[in-house]
């Protein structure tokens, strides 16, 4: 895999240096809260953290269905998903160098969980403004609960696949266990810079997530091309 720049990630994060209040902290305060034990958790505020997180990184927008519920839409995915199996939990502190196997078994467990979340919004949203609706819930924001929640994957939204298809056209662009799979040899490739970057940005006392760090990368490289064109 080809070394990445992390000037962008610099980038990125100093937006965040630059702004007590900026947008991006919503992922901070989102993530620092899901990192309590789970009996230190308010299943009120948890989902409100997840809520507000999700708004601030545009799963709110124009014709979301998510727009037309409001934040307790959630809670239930907390309680009954996200929350409620402990397995889940070692997903936060997921070590990428780890051995082949142990590798393989997150990775079912990622995906096992990325499947509870898309059938969970299908069943409990079947109705949006009195009208009967079946919806189609995206990889974007699967990914995005799960990076908020849990740290492990980045968001699969427009500006981060744009961003793999400049790194490499035959990387994968769907979140798929291929795609994934090639994110860590990323990681692996770039480890003693991503590594670093993990230790400097920190938040609340806690390191960066790795998957953190490659979503940032990968978002502002989408980020400035398309404002490169636009231009």
């Amino acid at each position: 895999m080809a070394k990445i720049d992390i000037k962008k990630v610099d980038d990125f994060y100093k937006k965040i240096q630059e702004d007590d209040n900026h947008r991006y902290k919503s992922w901070e305060h989102c993530f620092n809260y899901f990192l309590n034990p789970k009996e230190k958790i308010d299943i009120e505020k948890a989902t409100l953290h997840l809520a507000f997180y999700l708004a601030s990184w545009g799963m709110y927008r124009g014709s979301s269905y998510l727009l037309q519920k409001d934040y307790l839409i959630h809670k239930k995915l907390l309680e009954e998903v996200l929350l409620k199996d402990e397995e889940y939990k070692k997903l936060q502190g997921w070590d990428f160098m780890k051995d082949n196997e142990e590798n393989k078994e997150n990775i079912k467990l990622l995906f096992d969980l990325d499947k509870k979340i898309k059938d969970y919004y299908k069943k409990e949203i079947t109705c949006i403004n009195g009208i009967k609706k079946s919806i189609s819930v995206s990889d974007t924001l699967s990914t995005k609960i799960i990076l908020g929640v849990f740290g492990c994957v980045p968001a699969y939204d427009r500006y981060f696949i744009s961003g793999l298809k400049i790194y490499n056209p035959k990387f994968g662009f769907t979140f798929n266990k291929k795609s994934f799979n090639n994110l860590i040899e990323v990681y692996i490739s770039n480890r003693e810079d991503i590594d670093k970057l993990s230790q400097d940005l920190n938040f609340y006392g806690h390191k960066y997530p790795i998957m953190k760090i490659l979503d940032m990368y990968f978002w502002k490289s989408g980020f400035d091309e398309d404002t490169s064109k636009n231009q």
